[in-house]
């Protein structure tokens, strides 16, 4: 059966994880990507950046079952997670957004790129699991088979190298840097966004 990791952060459980991966995300550009051919010739290219965020949160199902299911035009389910207009309705929710009047001051940081922002604030910091560069995963558990038929092939499964339970213990805080991350010493409580 294959199972997702539990999630807790100060006993509230978190549902759904978005990572990032740095300093490649801050350097993506609409200039010579898939996503250009949705935005107009002059969007500045950073909205790259923001289509990506909201592109992985509209993975997330509204009815929170999960990751939000693509159904073909019979009704069943598709095992694809992008429909059709997955991507069109991604840039009209980037274009929605911007003209709903945001505060520019949630999203400037995603104007600049890594060497920038790195300049401009002296570094970024970023919290990660202590298990980087990895991060909760899916897993595989085994279930009783009442019976198997003679015919069926039974493999034992892997030991599990990830944990399974993730709290605020496995939490650390990472300097990024162009060519790699080192973790930042804990001194008193302290988290990046």
């Amino acid at each position: 059966m294959t199972k997702s990791p539990l999630v807790r952060v100060g006993g509230t459980r978190v549902k759904y994880l978005i990572s990032f991966v740095l300093p490649r995300f801050c350097d993506q550009s609409l200039e010579r990507s898939r996503k250009s051919d949705l935005y107009s010739p002059h969007a500045p290219g950073w909205l790259a950046k923001l289509d990506t965020i909201i592109h992985e949160l509209y993975h997330i199902d509204p009815d929170e079952s999960g990751i939000r299911r693509v159904s073909r035009s019979d009704g069943t389910n598709s095992p694809r997670s992008h429909g059709p207009n997955f991507y069109e309705d991604v840039a009209e929710m980037v274009d929605g957004y911007l003209r709903s009047g945001a505060d520019p001051a949630l999203y400037d940081f995603l104007k600049h790129d890594f060497a920038s922002l790195t300049a401009f604030h002296g570094g970024v910091v970023a919290t990660t699991f202590k298990n980087f560069p990895s991060f909760p995963q899916r897993y595989m558990e085994a279930v009783d088979i009442p019976s198997v038929e003679p015919l069926v092939k039974v493999e034992r499964l892997k030991r599990l190298t990830q944990p399974i339970l993730y709290t605020e213990d496995d939490l650390h805080m990472r300097h990024f840097t162009d060519s790699g991350a080192r973790r930042l010493t804990r001194k008193g409580q302290h988290r990046a966004a």
